[in-house]
């Protein structure tokens, strides 16, 4: 499961929307990472976000695992990418 490192001390709620949405096409699928709450949450939906990912499945575990830069061509990101950004750096998982 995923979680955010603690020691950053910048909050990572309170900048709008919910995170965003990883869209990957081969599953017909969309998920959505909600920062806006007391906890990380994740759930299937199309809803609005702050910033959007969409990339084959695969690539999409890749950057979120930390072993893609998200700068590939392969990711269709749109929205806040500094609030991408900054989540890739946070979440550990492990």
């Amino acid at each position: 499961m995923p979680r955010l490192d603690p020691r950053p001390a910048a909050p990572a709620s309170g900048r709008g929307p919910p995170l965003g949405r990883g869209a990957s096409p081969e599953a017909a699928a969309d998920w959505l990472v909600d920062l806006t709450g007391t906890t990380l949450a994740w759930r299937r939906t199309q809803e609005p976000a702050a910033v959007s990912v969409r990339a084959p499945l695969t690539d999409l575990l890749l950057l979120i695992y930390g072993r893609a830069p998200s700068d590939r061509e392969i990711y269709e990101i749109s929205g806040d990418t500094e609030l991408l950004e900054f989540w890739l750096a946070r979440v550990v998982f492990g």
